[in-house]
């Protein structure tokens, strides 16, 4: 789904119910509000839900409150039983209800890779704080050349209210410093790059190419994947007269790459295949068969004993609340929770006896520096990005992502 190409027609229907700014910066009432947009349907369910986990036991452990407000989550899906997965209408609703509820202080999400940017635009609007814990696109928070007029024209009330989004996971500038770096370990010289119509895939090749000439790899040809046209035989054919020892695929999830992947794992079983870990969702994994043992996968998060031992405390107390072992995700709804908690907690503290306002706690935020945490020490960059810039590298096995090691990446 082209997602950030999408988003400025969903915002411009959304926009122009949610009340003039200024009339909404004040929280009203003794309970602030935070909503939660997380996709509970489809292959990204389980990870949704141990991020939603993650964010709830954050809230509980301070105690639901913060200063002399009590805090309320509330959950909404974004995902539809129709789409089975993330749906860009739902996440426009979703944003829309927070942006006209008074008492909202913030918001976490979205999931998936690019899908805030339908979100970010419409709480823009009346300055509510977005931070997402797992949303990598780099074009919401800094500028490329494929997604023209970013990030600015995710901010439509910048010059009055400023930025207000900010995640507590890398981007996918770094991630493409991963993925370089993990091709050069890997002993790639000769690249074959792919991607589709999708904004996001076209940003991290771009981010990719000047990295990959600086580690002497040599891109041997440039294709496009038609998501309509699932027989991949002429692009398989193309890629093989090129004579790749590799192939980076950059888009959205969809049946043509899925084929083109396990053609290309036939036609030549030595063929190194690489994507962003936005790609390798379950139902990824699970349709290209074979091919799963030739696919190297980069993620913006880590495998769970590699993070600092507070992660791992985490990691005891939420097994022991939910009955199960947390997915790495839930690291990144629990620090969301607390960096968002963090700066309500701040402004509510400069607000004195006065009442809490929005902008407050955005500015709070940005510059946030945060120690000790289950991610690590890292602060809010003034673009909303985390100076934390880690990824992994990941292989299947046995249906799953495994863990292999860890990759630095540029911020």
């Amino acid at each position: 789904m082209c997602l950030l190409a999408t988003a400025a027609s969903l915002v411009v229907a959304g926009c122009g119910d949610g009340g003039d700014p200024a009339e909404t910066a004040t929280v009203a009432g003794p309970t602030l509000t935070i909503y939660t947009s997380m996709p509970f349907e489809g292959p990204d369910s389980a990870a949704a839900r141990d991020v939603l986990r993650g964010e709830q036991l954050a809230l509980r452990e301070a105690g639901g409150r913060v200063g002399r407000y009590g805090v309320e989550l509330v959950p909404l899906d974004a995902a539809t039983e129709k789409e089975n997965r993330w749906d860009p209408a739902q996440i426009s609703e979703n944003a829309r209800r927070a942006a006209k509820d008074d008492s909202a202080i913030g918001y976490i999400g979205e999931f998936h890779s690019g899908s805030s940017a339908i979100s970010i635009p419409l709480l823009n609007e009346v300055g509510l704080l977005e931070i997402s814990p797992t949303d990598s696109a780099e074009a919401l928070t800094q500028r490329t050349l494929a997604v023209p007029d970013s990030p600015v024209k995710y901010y439509p009330k910048a010059r009055d209210l400023g930025r207000t989004f900010g995640r507590v996971v890398g981007n996918d500038r770094g991630q493409a410093a991963a993925q370089v770096a993990w091709m050069r370990r890997e002993g790639v010289r000769r690249l074959f790059e792919v991607t589709d119509e999708d904004p996001v895939g076209a940003g991290f090749l771009m981010a990719m190419r000047p990295l990959l000439r600086a580690a002497g790899i040599t891109t041997v040809g440039r294709e496009d994947v038609d998501p309509h046209q699932p027989d991949p035989r002429d692009l398989v054919e193309k890629i093989a007269r090129a004579d790749p020892d590799a192939v980076f695929y950059a888009g959205d999830s969809h049946e043509a790459v899925v084929r083109l992947w396990q053609d290309l794992s036939v036609a030549d079983t030595g063929l190194k295949l690489f994507v962003p870990g936005s790609i390798a969702d379950p139902t990824f994994i699970e349709q290209i068969g074979a091919a799963a043992a030739s696919t190297y996968v980069t993620r913006p998060l880590l495998g769970l004993r590699a993070y600092p031992p507070e992660a791992q405390r985490l990691a005891q107390r939420f097994a022991k609340e939910y009955g199960a072992a947390p997915l790495p995700e839930a690291l990144y709804g629990y620090e969301a929770m607390r960096a968002l908690l963090a700066a309500a907690q701040q402004a509510e503290e400069a607000a004195g006896e006065g009442p809490l306002e929005r902008v407050a706690v955005r500015k709070a935020f940005f510059g946030l520096r945060r120690d000790g945490t289950v991610l690590g020490d890292y602060e809010i960059l003034p673009s909303g990005d985390t100076s934390l810039q880690r990824f992994g590298a990941f292989r299947i096995a046995d249906g799953r992502l495994r863990y292999v090691a860890p990759l630095l990446g540029d911020s």
